[in-house]
């Protein structure tokens, strides 16, 4: 537990090495005998770019991580009748599209994803690999102008960020990893922004970090020691690189802007908490 605490000083996110040319080189050396062994292996993007997104410890071998990473989360929102195979997905921080992929690949009976899913991020080589790779007719990648001290973006500016989608036209607004490296006025800036795109009755879906429910890797990895506003960030130097909140603060924004049934669930893996609402039906705080 020492030894990650102190590692986390020096190199506070590993997405920051990504950047590296020397990182990306030799983070691909452990590509290269998996794809030789699984043809599917090679249609994946490459592991900086999947490290860049989050694998956890799983540096050398997160292959099936990357393709199985969305999987609960569609289930989920599939049974609750969230979504539907005509629906229109907004994801917020998509990366390389690893949750992006399972809807673009669903195949069943005849059926598949029939909506238009667009997918938004700071990260311009991570939304090219998109683009190259996902339909255009159903996937549409945008870059965002939003400014982080983590992830590097050439078109960064200081301010909120509008989504460029029509008012009230999405049925699901969601990310994964976005809120867990926003601090308090970049996560009202989104949470706001989420309701004004959504149908009247559409969800907003934002993994957090949660100081009610604290990571498994509490105390190790994270300690979130240190308090911006309501952020709870783990180091000041790079205070993007992991930020939690109070449920408590999480649940008055949304309810504050007009969303209902607002809830912090738990997720299964343990690390992160799901912040899940809905927009009323008027569509009216």
């Amino acid at each position: 537990m020492g030894f990650n605490r102190h590692l986390r000083r020096v190199v506070p996110s590993a997405a920051t090495l990504t950047y590296n040319p020397f990182f990306k080189f030799a983070s691909g050396l452990m590509d290269i005998i998996p794809a030789l062994i699984f043809p599917d292996l090679r249609k994946i993007p490459p592991n900086y770019m999947r490290i860049r997104v989050g694998v956890g410890n799983s540096v050398f071998a997160n292959q099936i991580g990357y393709l199985t990473a969305g999987k609960n989360f569609w289930l989920y929102m599939l049974a609750n009748g969230f979504i539907s195979p005509a629906s229109v997905i907004v994801d917020i921080g998509c990366g390389c599209g690893r949750f992006a992929h399972h809807i673009r690949d669903y195949a069943f009976s005849g059926e598949r994803f029939q909506g238009h899913y667009h997918g938004i991020d700071i990260d311009e080589e991570m939304l090219a690999w998109c683009r190259a790779n996902f339909d255009a007719e159903r996937f549409t990648f945008i870059n965002s102008t939003h400014e982080s001290a983590t992830y590097r973006n050439a078109t960064a500016r200081s301010g909120g960020f509008d989504l460029p989608i029509a008012d009230a036209s999405a049925d699901l607004v969601f990310s994964t990893s976005l809120y867990t490296h926003l601090l308090q006025p970049e996560v009202e800036n989104y949470t706001r922004e989420a309701f004004r795109v959504l149908k009247p009755g559409g969800v907003m879906a934002m993994f957090v970090f949660s100081m009610d429910h604290p990571p498994s890797s509490f105390g190790d990895r994270h300690t979130f020691r240190h308090r911006i506003g309501q952020a709870h960030v783990e180091t000041l130097e790079n205070p993007e690189a992991a930020v939690a909140y109070d449920e408590a603060y999480l649940v008055a924004l949304a309810h504050g802007l007009g969303f209902t049934q607002v809830r912090v669930i738990a997720v299964a893996n343990g690390v992160q908490q799901l912040l899940i609402a809905r927009k009323g039906a008027t569509g009216a705080p």
